[in-house]
């Protein structure tokens, strides 16, 4: 059905195949042929088309007529499939290419006889060159995440809802407000009018207006049907920090960086108090449901309670151990929620004051708080990028939501407590469903960052090393993890496979390497002389000798054999981040912060020549199987090919926005692939400098890998997710 489908679609005059790409599962729907709308459903060039020509809200659109027409077993087949495209549509609005990559990669978690067969079909596609995932790599359409919303040019400081549900708000660092809708996850209009970042929001009761506040040291109310301006309050002498607004949408309180809080008259504009008595930035205030108090909270460590008819301040909290960056208020208005610098969040009564229970799990400093309408969980954001939803009344961490690759600012709940809106660092929006009960195991890798990836010569294994602080062992074949290497004290940055597959050696943060036995898991040796954090470590093809590179500017060689330190090689200005040795085992090559690449005569330790042409640092290279060229990934967003005799620029490969991170050459020396933070994989026509394949991840790729087929692919990212890819079309 595919290809007869794709072949007649392609077949048809523009307007003709726009019309039935438009129109034709409507029809199918309205006469009920079900087999027919099914078979256009379940066909991948299908698919690709109506992405391509008519959208992807079309597409997904589509599935909603089919639903409450086919059998149980289709509805669920076309729910994973409808879930995965929604999931998806941030990164198939930006590039359509990428349909393949992003249904198998959510996709391969199930085992679904109809699942099954729709993975076989979109295996199949070969229109182009293509990362196809081996084992599943993105979030599950089963998961807890809904959908992530792309759009701001900076971070996400605050998100709040509408009381009806439907739309969600958000203030950035990007000086804009942005009004989502939330079912379509697309930007109903940007409110514009800040000079500096927005820091703080809040949404009137009738849901349509919002007040913000601003690094400008303002604050502007927002007509929400309108993207209008409607008033700017001045008063603060420094960053508003925090508003919120009274139940009756008549005031607004802000709170500053000054130290001060501020009460408003909306109607008017006009100040009416302000209440004094912390000591440092205030970063959040909340108002009780009755409209008569309100409660702030500060960098001075403590919550304060205010009357706001008096402004008198009613009562201190002191308990927590670091600032107080979050906080809010029972829908009883009895009790409050705070989220500290020191990691916890502490659940108070506010008639008391007395500390009722302390909430920890979280990693990070702890800056978002929300609770449910029904008073009984509550959602908290962290700069260990998660959110955790807890129990009030027993202080249990419920779940753990995991999908940001940046600090978590703000979190917001809607109004019938089943699903919550992040914003964070990341740039990004994620909605999430904090109704399911079902705990499913999504994720592949490490807890952080990935900052190296090797595969064995064999291609059995691949070895990933991460901020985490450990190493773990993967089998190619299943994808599963086989062990966990713990030894290193700090982020493990590199690491390094023996030609015989037994042994690797891995440099830290902790300025040690240590030498691993693959089989049994055990660290066999440790090998210290940097002075500074081990950025890069290479062993030659003989695996008689190991090159590595380090914060302290310089290069080790080290023998292997008796795992002493041969020589230092000097000469960098800075960092060394990036190491390689020729397969003739003659020369070292290094990357280096100083923007440079120098070759090294390993004999010798004298400096060959130096490679000049990269505006910023050296962060990746890697050598051809003929030791002629050399390729090198820097933070001034290009890849450039070198002559290694001459030293000359050969080409310089651009593609990429934002700076290169990762390179690996293919055993043939004719492509190469790249990993960058603008969270992007590309494979690269070396000759002609041409992209060939490109994957979009989830985050900042950090490390690749190529296996000696030239066609398995390993990349790790800076969320700590690992990558198992094979190059096909």
């Amino acid at each position: 059905m595919t290809q007869k489908l794709t072949h007649w679609l392609t077949e048809q005059l523009p307007e003709d195949r726009l019309h039935v790409l438009r129109h034709q599962p409507i029809y199918l729907a309205e006469i009920k042929d079900i087999k027919r709308l099914v078979d256009w459903l379940m066909d991948f060039g299908f698919l690709e088309q109506k992405l391509a020509n008519v959208g992807i809200r079309a597409l997904i659109d589509d599935y909603d007529l089919a639903l409450s027409l086919v059998s149980p077993g289709q509805q669920r087949v076309f729910q994973l499939i409808q879930k995965s495209l929604l999931m998806s549509s941030h990164i198939l609005e930006e590039d359509n290419s990428q349909l393949a990559e992003q249904l198998l990669g959510r996709l391969l978690y199930f085992s679904e006889p109809g699942i099954k067969d729709f993975i076989e079909q979109v295996k199949q596609y070969q229109e182009r060159s293509w990362f196809c995932p081996l084992f599943p790599c993105f979030d599950s359409p089963d998961g807890v995440l809904i959908r992530t919303l792309v759009g701001h040019g900076d971070s996400v400081n605050a998100v709040a809802i509408t009381p009806d549900g439907r739309a969600g708000v958000s203030a950035s660092g990007d000086t804009t407000l942005k009004l989502w809708n939330l079912k379509t996850g697309r930007v109903v209009r940007s409110l514009q009018g800040h000079t500096c970042r927005v820091l703080a929001l809040a949404i009137s009761p009738s849901g349509k207006r919002a007040i913000s506040g601003s690094y400008d040291n303002t604050l502007k109310m927002w007509d929400l049907r309108t993207g209008e301006e409607l008033r700017t309050f001045a008063g603060h002498g420094d960053w508003v920090t925090a508003v919120a607004m009274t139940p009756d949408g008549k005031r607004a309180l802000s709170g500053s960086k000054d130290t001060t809080l501020r009460l408003w008259d909306l109607v008017t504009g006009e100040e009416i108090r302000t209440f004094t008595g912390h000591g440092d930035l205030v970063a959040a205030v909340a108002i009780t449901p009755d409209g008569k108090r309100a409660l702030s909270a500060s960098f001075d460590k403590t919550l304060k309670l205010w009357d706001l008819q008096t402004g008198e301040e009613l009562r201190t909290f002191a308990g927590h151990e670091g600032s107080v960056w979050a906080l809010a208020i029972t829908p009883n208005g009895k009790r409050a929620l705070s989220g500290s610098f020191d990691q916890t969040l502490k659940f108070w009564d506010l008639q008391t004051g007395e500390d009722l229970r302390t909430f920890a799990g979280h990693e990070d400093s702890v800056n978002a708080v929300a609770i449910t309408p029904d008073g009984e969980r509550a959602l908290s954001g962290s700069f260990d990028k998660t959110l955790k939803l807890w129990d009030l009344q027993t202080g249990e961490e419920l779940r753990s939501f995991a999908g940001h690759r940046r600090w978590v600012w703000d979190v917001a709940i809607t109004p019938d407590g089943k699903q919550g809106l992040s914003g964070s660092f990341d740039q990004t929006l994620k909605l999430w469903d904090l109704a399911t009960e079902e705990e499913l195991d999504c994720f592949l890798g490490h807890s952080d960052a990935i900052s190296a990836v090797a595969i064995t010569p064999n291609d059995r294994w691949a070895l990933s090393a991460s901020y985490d602080e450990t190493l773990k062992l993967w089998d190619l074949q299943t994808g599963q993890e086989l062990r966990c290497f713990v030894g290193h004290s700090d982020w493990v940055r590199t690491v390094a496979i023996t030609p015989d597959g037994k042994r690797a050696l891995s440099g830290s943060e902790d300025t040690t390497l240590k030498l691993w036995d693959l089989e049994s898991g055990q660290e066999l040796f440790s090998l210290t002389g940097h002075t500074d954090p081990v950025r890069a470590v290479a062993i030659s093809c003989d695996g008689k000798w190991a090159l590595s590179g380090s914060e302290d500017n310089t290069l080790k060689l080290w023998d292997m054999r008796t795992l002493k330190e041969i020589r230092s090689f000097m000469g960098h200005d800075d960092s060394v981040s990036a190491v390689a040795i020729t397969p003739d085992g003659r020369w070292g090559l290094s990357g280096s912060e100083d923007n440079t690449l120098k070759l090294w005569d390993l004999q010798t330790g004298l400096e060959v020549r130096s490679l000049v042409g990269h505006r910023r640092w050296v962060d990746a290279l890697a050598i051809t199987p003929d030791g002629q060229q050399a390729l090198s990934g820097s933070f001034d967003d290009t890849l450039k090919l070198w002559d290694l005799l001459t030293g000359r620029e050969v080409r310089s490969l651009v593609a990429h926005r934002r700076s290169v991170n990762a390179v690996a050459v293919t055993p043939d020396g004719k492509r190469a692939l790249s990993g960058s933070f603008d969270d992007t994989l590309k494979l690269w026509d070396l000759n002609t400098g041409t992209v060939l394949a490109k994957l979009i991840t989830s985050s900042s790729v950090r490390c690749c890998a190529i296996a000696s087929d030239g066609c398995t692919v390993v990349a790790g990212d800076g969320g700590g997710q690992i990558y198992f890819l094979t190059i096909q079309g």
